[in-house]
C-alpha cells in the first residue's frame, strides 16, 4: 500500500514539474526557465480527485496528506514529505506557455508520469495523466 501511495505522491509532486530540458528539446529556454522559477520553493497539496475511485485504505492515506504534504522543487528535482511519506525524484518540462505547462515526473526507479497544469494566483491546478494515479488536484504555495 505504501508503494502505491509513493507513486501517487510522486505524481502529485509532478504537478508542478519544473525543469531539466535540453537544447532543441521543446519550447524556447525562456518559457522553461520561467516555469521553473515559478515552481521553485515549497508547495502544499490541497486536493486530489482521482479519475477512478480509490479503495478505502488508499483513500484514507491520500486524505491524510491533504494540507500536510509539502513538496519542494529545486534544480530539476523534487522532495515530497508528509505523514509517513518521504520521497523524491526528478522532473522535466516538456512544454511551457504563459501560465500553463506540461511535463514528466520520474520516480527513483526511473518510471515516468505525464502531468500538466496551470498557475492561478498562488495555486497550481494540475492533471495527472497516467494510471494508476490519473486525476486532478491543486497545490498551493506554502507560506
Amino acid at each position: 500500500m505504501k508503494r502505491y501511495l509513493r507513486g501517487l505522491l510522486m505524481v502529485l509532486s509532478v504537478a508542478a514539474v519544473p525543469a531539466c530540458g535540453g537544447a532543441g528539446s521543446g519550447p524556447p529556454a525562456n518559457a522553461t526557465q520561467s516555469a521553473n522559477q515559478r515552481l521553485e520553493g515549497n508547495w502544499r497539496l490541497l486536493s486530489f480527485q482521482p479519475n477512478l475511485a480509490l479503495e478505502e485504505p488508499l483513500k484514507g492515506l491520500v486524505d491524510a496528506q491533504l494540507s500536510t504534504l509539502t513538496i519542494s522543487f529545486a534544480n530539476g528535482e523534487f522532495v515530497a514529505q508528509g505523514p509517513s511519506v518521504n520521497t523524491g525524484g526528478r522532473f522535466e518540462i516538456k512544454t511551457a506557455e504563459g501560465d500553463s505547462l506540461s511535463g514528466r515526473l520520474y520516480d527513483r526507479a526511473g518510471a515516468g508520469y505525464n502531468v500538466s497544469g496551470t498557475f492561478i494566483g498562488s495555486r497550481f491546478q494540475f492533471i495527472s495523466e497516467d494510471p494508476p494515479w490519473a486525476g486532478r488536484g491543486v497545490l498551493e504555495r506554502a507560506r
